[in-house]
């Protein structure tokens, strides 16, 4: 399946606060059709066409045909794009395949992947003469519900749209999955003077061919400043994974996602992220050696809030991969060990004690566990191990990463090393032991 993009426009409302073609605004690091190509390229669409306009030749230069992203690009260019939409997307019939069915999307929209791939998924169920349309009916939080297109809804199919209706049920999300269908709708409207997508969307809603898809996720009309910075928070909100332990959502997260907004202008990659939280925990490590706790306990919590800027870049510029998540991972357990030999040779230093050494040897044996379980049973099962569902009470231990290192920097902002460590040893064994009492019957 194909995706067809509307570039044609002018965004006079955006303008005043950007330079540059509309599609070509960036957001968080990527321009907004450059979002929209490599959220679709995830969605198993390789294959767009673009349709242009007023800034043809800046889009096509910037896009070039659509290698760099791993993608293929056609443009078809719309010079009656000051006519209306839907002499754009009407463009598309130049370059249509006989009983193809296409995305079409709008090129300053933003959608959360999720909403994305639920939308794709029901492309199989629309008929060669049918339009499935994105629409949201939580109107209580829809942004900018006044500038949205709306929609009367009897049961899943749109019976009428318009910006002015009075008597709506649901918001129009600017996603189709269009057909022949569309196309004809669109020729059909431009031959009475009706140039808007609208137009031809409401004819056949009157043919009773418009179904509805209500979608459940976020999305965004990048169409002025209020509601560009409205995208940036849903944008950022949305890195925030479910899983995150009681640490990261308190208080990691959101030191985190303001670094992201930062780094995700820059050219800053993933992996480099997550070398630097190396490096800052090797820092921390050598700290606590040399007896400086309070520290080796600050640099351990920089560490930790790192260790989530890496996959958030990775998810918001859609640059995640099968080895940058092995990377972090193995640098993660080499940071581990080095801060915890930093505080047993403290430590040792002040006083020799097998008892160092014992604490010492527990611990690193106890903090690969929370992820070890967890990846194994994922591998066994092909489930994901929930710790909400199956850990119970237990679920509360600090015995995740971002927990473990908020306890490293209370030891040794409190100067408490000893017992930091026994601490370590204890949550984390505790935590595996439980659960590989719970794996047996949920196995």
């Amino acid at each position: 399946m194909r995706a067809v993009i509307l570039a044609a426009g002018e965004g006079k409302r955006l303008r005043p606060h950007f330079s540059g073609p509309k599609p070509l605004v960036r957001l968080l690091g990527l321009s907004l059709i450059e979002r929209n190509i490599l959220a679709l390229r995830e969605c198993g669409i390789n294959d767009f066409v673009i349709i242009t306009g007023c800034y043809s030749s800046e889009i096509q230069d910037h896009l070039g045909n659509g290698s760099k992203f791993g993608v293929n690009i056609t443009y078809l260019h719309n010079p009656d794009w000051e006519l209306g939409n839907g002499v754009s997307a009407c463009t598309f019939r130049k370059n249509y395949r006989q009983g193809e069915k296409f995305i079409l999307i709008m090129s300053d929209h933003v959608f959360e992947l999720d909403v994305l791939k639920a939308f794709v998924a029901e492309a199989p169920n629309i008929n060669e003469d049918e339009l499935l349309l994105a629409a949201d009916r939580r109107l209580k939080s829809v942004y900018d519900l006044g500038e949205c297109t709306k929609v009367k809804a009897e049961q899943d199919f749109a019976v009428k749209l318009g910006k002015d209706l009075r008597d709506f049920n649901t918001v129009d999300c600017g996603l189709f999955i269009g057909t022949g269908a569309l196309l004809e709708a669109l020729s059909e409207a431009i031959s009475q003077c009706r140039y808007t997508l609208t137009d031809a969307v409401n004819i056949l809603a009157g043919q009773r061919k418009v179904k509805l898809h209500f979608v459940n996720g976020t999305w965004i009309d990048v169409d002025d400043l209020p509601s560009y910075r409205h995208a940036e928070k849903i944008l950022l909100q949305s890195l925030v994974p479910p899983k995150d332990g009681l640490v990261s959502r308190v208080l990691n997260r959101r030191v985190s996602l303001r670094i992201t907004k930062l780094f995700a202008r820059t050219s800053i990659t993933p992996n480099q992220v997550t070398f630097l939280s190396f490096l800052i925990s090797a820092a921390s490590a050598v700290f606590f050696a040399m007896v400086h706790p309070l520290y080796g306990g600050l640099l351990a919590q920089l560490s930790s809030i790192l260790d989530g800027v890496d996959g958030e870049i990775a998810r918001l510029k859609f640059l995640k991969s099968n080895y940058g998540g092995l990377f972090d991972a193995v640098l993660d357990r080499y940071a581990d060990f080095l801060i915890v030999l930093g505080m047993a040779y403290a430590w040792c230093s002040k006083a020799e004690n097998s008892l160092a050494l014992l604490a010492c040897a527990a611990t690193l044996t106890g903090m690969p566990m929370s992820m070890l379980l967890k990846e194994k049973f994922h591998a066994l099962t092909g489930k994901p191990f929930i710790p909400e569902s199956y850990d119970g009470i237990l679920r509360y231990l600090p015995a995740n990463r971002d927990g473990r290192l908020f306890i490293i920097m209370l030891g040794g902002i409190l100067n408490l090393i000893p017992a930091t460590l026994i601490l370590l040893a204890t949550v984390t064994h505790l935590q595996a032991l439980a659960r590989l009492y719970n794996a047996r019957k949920l196995m």
